[in-house]
């Protein structure tokens, strides 16, 4: 008889549908979304071209039902990771041109009405990728993550917002927006909230980095909205919490992606760039920094996967997502950091994509919400 070890052997190997997934998305970013990511970022948004080329992807209308346009057929949540995880290696910016709209319309189809489904869905099916903007990023860093700076006052039929959210990407396109929003009983939805409504003022807004999307934030002063157009409708009830941790496992898992860029890009470097008449590589200092980048990257895909892993289970995954996001925020600024430092001058120039690189990390420990698992 076999031992259990035997019959259950603890197997961390991709499946061949998800080999297949990384391969042909790896494939992707290095041809079509790396070398144009420096044109991108100085245009402050993608190519026509390389937009057409996100929507031929088809990863959002993958998760979308068929009743709605798309093909229904839903990932699981390690191969959504894996899929970050490969359209950040090309840039983290460009990756969340593709990741935010498609956490948007996993949200809709998840927890959205009917009639919710029918007016944004079928549009996601047919093409559009940002006539929804999400606002989940508070603007006030003392509010807890798992409540929002927009606070909800219920007036029957009628609620009345009042707050703002901030890093809300391609809010110049929307044509409505999928608000955060916490009642007086601290509940957190999300409430539909349309762009030409009263009381709603738009600002853009500019980071160091992630300049491919064009971000703003929106201002809510007593504007008012139907129940109705509460997510899943009026006196639904969203797990708020379980959302936040699967956008978190989600910029993690794209963290990991930008961090392999760095670690790619380097060894080769260190290994061409002679000084003293021999590869700075050679140097111990040197190679115990890029030895300990390795193990941090690896620590933290097998964080993200364990995360991803428990929420496909249907454990709680509250722990292991918080511990992999506070390891993400860490160390992908440290491996970002550090890849800087290696190239030495080059490290600060334009002439090499790792100071891009460097700035888009900084986001990780910063935004929630811009990927989903």
């Amino acid at each position: 008889m076999q031992d259990y070890k035997t019959e259950h052997p603890f197997d961390i190997r991709l499946t061949e549908e998800q080999q297949m997934t990384w391969d042909t998305l790896k494939k992707f970013a290095e041809l079509e979304m790396r070398p144009n990511a420096r044109k991108a970022e100085e245009d402050g948004m993608p190519s026509k071209d390389l937009l057409e080329k996100f929507k031929a992807l088809d990863l959002v209308s993958l998760i979308i039902p068929e009743q709605f346009g798309g093909m229904g057929l839903k990932q699981d949540s390690v191969s959504r990771a894996i899929s970050l995880e490969a359209l950040a290696y090309g840039d983290l910016s460009l990756a969340m041109s593709v990741s935010l709209p498609l956490l948007t319309a996993s949200i809709i189809s998840d927890h959205g009405s009917e009639d919710q489904k029918e007016d944004y869905l079928t549009k996601f099916s047919s093409g559009s990728m940002f006539h929804v903007g999400l606002g989940i990023n508070n603007t006030n860093a003392l509010v807890d993550t798992y409540q929002s700076s927009v606070s909800v006052k219920d007036n029957g039929d009628e609620l009345i917002l009042n707050g703002s959210k901030t890093g809300i990407a391609y809010g110049e396109d929307a044509e409505v927006f999928l608000i955060s929003g916490s009642n007086d009983q601290g509940d957190c939805n999300l409430y539909f909230v349309q762009k030409d409504m009263a009381g709603v003022q738009i600002e853009t807004k500019e980071f160091m980095g992630l300049k491919t999307n064009s971000w703003c934030e929106i201002s809510l002063k007593n504007c008012k909205i139907k129940s109705s157009q509460t997510l899943g409708g009026h006196n639904y009830s969203l797990n708020y919490e379980s959302l936040i941790d699967s956008t978190r496992i989600g910029m993690a898992a794209m963290a990991v992606g930008v961090c392999q860029a760095v670690l790619d890009y380097v060894v080769p470097y260190t290994n061409e760039r002679i000084a003293f008449d021999e590869p700075i590589s050679n140097r111990q200092s040197v190679a115990f920094l890029i030895a300990d980048m390795a193990i941090e990257i690896e620590a933290l895909r097998l964080m993200v996967y364990k995360a991803s892993a428990l929420k496909d289970l249907g454990e709680d995954f509250h722990k292991q997502s918080s511990l992999t996001n506070r390891f993400a925020a860490h160390y992908a600024m440290k491996i970002g950091t550090d890849g800087v430092q290696l190239l030495g001058g080059h490290g600060f120039t334009h002439e090499h994509p790792v100071e891009l690189w460097y700035r888009n990390l900084r986001a990780i420990g910063i935004f929630e919400g811009g990927a989903g698992v």
